[in-house]
């Protein structure tokens, strides 16, 4: 099984990956230096052995005649070491074969080239390296030969190297210090942000905030502040139910106690001690109501964070079949007249919730419609939307009022020992899981008519 994975570190990444191009950079451009100046090194170390051999060739001229007038047959020897140290070697030779001329310590038992091999070339000398350069000397008949160490070639390319690399290794480390310095300056937003998130109490759910962030973070940092809004507003809503719940619990919990004070005082009289059992039976109802809807409304809350996920495809009339099961009975005892008519039967959306949105609205319907009324609820495409409608021949709600309607625990001023004022707002808290708009509308009926239009697919 895989452990957990380890952290890492955005501002160790960021140096880790501008240390890595910097080091790359010097190393390739390092190379690339030292290519550059070998070449040219050698182009001026080559054209020094020419204009050696030339001076050589000039200076040792004299000595080469005056030698040969005087009847010598042995090379001749200048001292040029004192200007030219042990670095090069030097020969002077005539096209027959015969020495002529040579430094002091370029002793060696024949031509350091082929004569006739003019130009440059690459030889051993005393067991080293040398580069030579041979050239047909202005004098009848001569050669001149000379060479110069490899390890010395060698030396004064390393060491132009190795204070160009020096010189580089400073700009590197100023640039790793003002890099760091400026990386940790960049993201001190960030470590705010946390600062503010770890810091701040659990019901703290004001926005972030920081002086001067980097627009990289602002699209981050407003989708959090916006998630806290949604908090604050989910927490507001909260606590303002659970305010009116326990406002509203408390007046049936102070019936049933007093009815169950009554039935105590009156157990020597069986009538009284009926009808205060017959109350508290009454007002155990409307508490039992009370809790069916608030837990409505926490499985509405619930479908709405399902989302997707409790989407399927539900057929209108079946689940109105389903509600009509329920309070058929209810619709019967006032006799009222009901009619359906699903012109679209098939919409997505969670069954649970468009039963209980169906229930609601119905029920609200059989409640305030006159016996012997009349209900209507149908559905139809208009548009891109599929409508459902509900419709009765009661009261109806005056239009200042449609927006109170839909208030949590707020009856419009009834006087109702059945409803708890929840309906509606069931109703209108299903609709927004399912991205829909409720409307309240006169009913051609004479009442109301609820009006939920739901976004369809084209048909």
């Amino acid at each position: 099984m895989r452990g957990p994975a380890a952290a890492w570190s955005l501002r160790g990444r960021l140096v880790a990956i501008f240390a890595f191009v910097c080091i790359a950079t010097l190393l390739f451009g390092g190379a690339a230096m030292f290519r550059a100046d070998a070449i040219v090194d050698k182009r001026l170390l080559d054209a020094r052995l020419v204009a050696l051999a030339q001076t050589v060739h000039a200076f040792a001229g004299h000595e080469i005649r005056d030698n040969y007038l005087a009847g010598n047959t042995g090379p001749v020897r200048v001292a040029f070491e004192g200007a030219f140290g042990t670095r090069y070697h030097y020969q002077i030779w005539s096209l027959d074969g015969r020495l002529l001329l040579q430094s002091h310590a370029g002793r060696v038992s024949g031509p350091m080239q082929p004569l006739g091999a003019l130009g440059f070339g690459r030889s051993q000398m005393h067991g080293e390296d040398v580069r030579t350069y041979v050239e047909a000397g202005p004098l009848t008949n001569t050669v001149i030969q000379i060479a110069e160490r490899m390890s010395d070639r060698a030396v004064s390319i390393a060491t132009i190297s190795k204070y160009f690399m020096g010189f580089m290794a400073v700009p590197l480390g100023l640039i790793v210090i003002s890099t760091w310095l400026f990386l940790n300056r960049t993201l001190r937003s960030v470590d705010d942000y946390a600062s503010q998130l770890r810091d701040r109490h659990a019901l703290d759910l004001t926005e972030l905030r920081a002086a001067d962030p980097p627009a990289e973070l602002e699209p981050m940092v407003a989708s959090i502040n916006t998630l806290l809004a949604r908090f604050r507003k989910a927490l507001s809503v909260e606590r303002e139910f659970t305010a009116v719940a326990a406002h509203e619990m408390r007046t049936p919990l102070a019936a049933l106690r007093l009815q169950a004070q009554l039935a105590v005082a009156h157990r020597e009289s069986p009538h009284d001690l009926s009808g205060s059992l017959r109350s508290l039976m009454a007002g155990i109802d409307q508490a039992c109501h009370l809790l069916d809807r608030m837990l409505d409304l926490a499985r509405v809350d619930g479908l709405a964070m399902a989302g997707a996920h409790a989407m399927q495809d539900v057929n209108l009339q079946q689940v109105y079949w389903d509600v009509m099961g329920e309070l058929g009975s209810a619709a019967a005892q006032r006799k009222l007249t009901l009619k359906a008519s699903f012109e679209v039967a098939e919409l997505r959306g969670a069954e649970v919730g468009l039963h209980m949105l169906v229930h609601n609205l119905l029920v609200n319907a059989i409640r305030y419609t006159p016996e012997g009324g009349r209900i209507e609820v149908g559905s139809q495409r208009l548009g891109g939307a599929i409508v459902l409608t509900v419709d009765d021949s009661g009261p109806g709600i005056p239009p200042s009022q449609h927006a109170e309607a839909f208030q949590r625990f707020n009856r419009l001023g009834r006087v109702d020992t059945h409803g708890v004022g929840l309906g509606l707002s069931i109703v209108q808290a299903v609709a927004h899981a399912h991205q829909a708009a409720v409307r309240l509308l006169e009913s051609p009926l004479g009442g109301l008519r609820a009006e939920v239009s739901f976004p369809a697919a084209p048909a």
